[in-house]
């Protein structure tokens, strides 16, 4: 009996010292052991803070994998891109050499057959007394392939619109009216060459003259109407051009190019206004006019430019052109044809502002329609 309450007792005791561990065991879960050992806080959660975390996290991957496929995207653009201008090489590849089969399974009909009312056997007339046909040996002599025919080339127009931006090294301006018309063959598939004519005009306030008088041994000018402004310059040229074209893909729709070429240009500027002026009465002691007189600037000379731009087929007659070129001077005045500035005054100072205008950096966006005959 002493020996049953002692197992009751050790049995009590167990439970006991489990119980105890078992609480011990929960504190611990409850707190988080730093690297030293120490017991710290664990921050406190329940579900709906472990849902937005789980969002977080989702959306990180999902921005993540957004940016890879962006890229790869792009990527597939690019190849797509290079896999239709490689088709377009295929295709027209297979349709020639189908067309040369063609024309040699045709030829060879024409020739087997000796009575063949076939119109198109006619070309093949005078080979067929060079067959050499052998009954018994079906022998035939195998014909020469004819040759292949080149493709008609394309004379093409192009009438066009466009604006164009002149910075000289004192001044920057813009065209006014700029239009011209283009015509171009097709030397190769990918090459063209062309010529052209232009015209372009603009206008432009002289201020360097907004304020000016004129000496000499028996009078002084002043311009009345225009104190504090300026006379207005009216700058006109015309242009003809020779160029040539690369074109870089062979698509018949989509032709991006890049070129170049050279142009004669004829200029034309002068002032707008030629009223007349006062000289100042109390120094001669009356009243004279003089005229501003007709200061006017024609030269000639040449430009090189460089263009770039595409061709966008609508059918087999029609379509557009988009350009961007830049043109500069080469040579000074071939030729001139200038007013007396004995008697313009203002005449050595157009022909200053037109030396700018031939060696200025002029760049153009020019937007036109295409025509094929």
């Amino acid at each position: 009996m002493k020996t049953l309450n002692l197992s009751v007792l050790a049995l009590f005791a167990v439970l006991i010292s489990l119980g105890q561990l078992r609480a011990q065991t929960a504190q611990v879960q409850s707190e988080a052991l730093s690297i030293d050992g120490y017991v710290e806080e664990v921050p406190p959660t329940d579900n709906e803070l472990e849902q937005i975390k789980s969002e977080i996290n989702r959306q990180k991957k999902t921005i993540i994998l957004n940016k890879e496929k962006t890229k790869k995207f792009k990527e597939l653009s690019r190849t797509t891109e290079k896999l239709s201008d490689t088709t377009e090489d295929y295709l027209d590849e297979k349709k020639d050499s189908q067309a040369t089969i063609d024309a040699f399974n045709k030829k060879i009909d024409c020739l087997m057959k000796e009575n063949n009312a076939d119109p198109e056997c006619d070309q093949y007339a005078s080979s067929r007394r060079d067959v050499v046909k052998t009954q018994q040996a079906a022998v035939v002599e195998a014909p020469v392939e004819p040759k292949e025919q080149k493709e008609e080339q394309k004379v093409k127009l192009f009438p066009y619109i466009g604006i164009s931006s002149i910075n000289t090294s004192n001044e920057s301006l813009e065209s006014g009216l700029n239009i011209g018309l283009n015509v171009e063959a097709d030397v190769t598939e990918r090459v063209s060459v062309g010529a052209g004519i232009n015209y372009m005009s603009f206008e432009t306030t002289d201020f360097a003259n907004a304020y000016r008088g004129f000496y000499a041994t028996n009078w002084v000018g002043q311009y009345n109407n225009f104190y504090g402004g300026g006379r207005e310059i009216e700058y006109t040229n015309l242009a003809f051009d020779l160029y040539g074209k690369y074109f870089i893909t062979k698509s018949q729709r989509f032709r991006p190019y890049v070129g170049g070429g050279l142009s004669y240009n004829r200029t034309q500027m002068g002032y707008t206004d030629q009223r007349a002026f006062q000289t100042n009465p109390a120094v001669f002691g009356g009243p004279g006019v003089n005229q501003f007189g007709n200061e006017e600037v024609i030269t000639s000379h040449f430009k090189i430019n460089l263009r770039g731009g595409t061709e966008i087929a609508f059918n087999e007659t029609f379509g557009m052109n988009l350009e961007l070129s830049y043109a500069r001077g080469i040579s000074g005045n071939v030729s001139s044809d200038n007013a007396n500035p004995f008697n313009a005054p203002d005449q050595q100072r157009l022909q200053e502002f037109n030396d700018d205008l031939i060696e200025a950096d002029i760049m153009s966006i020019f937007a036109g329609m295409i025509v094929n005959f």
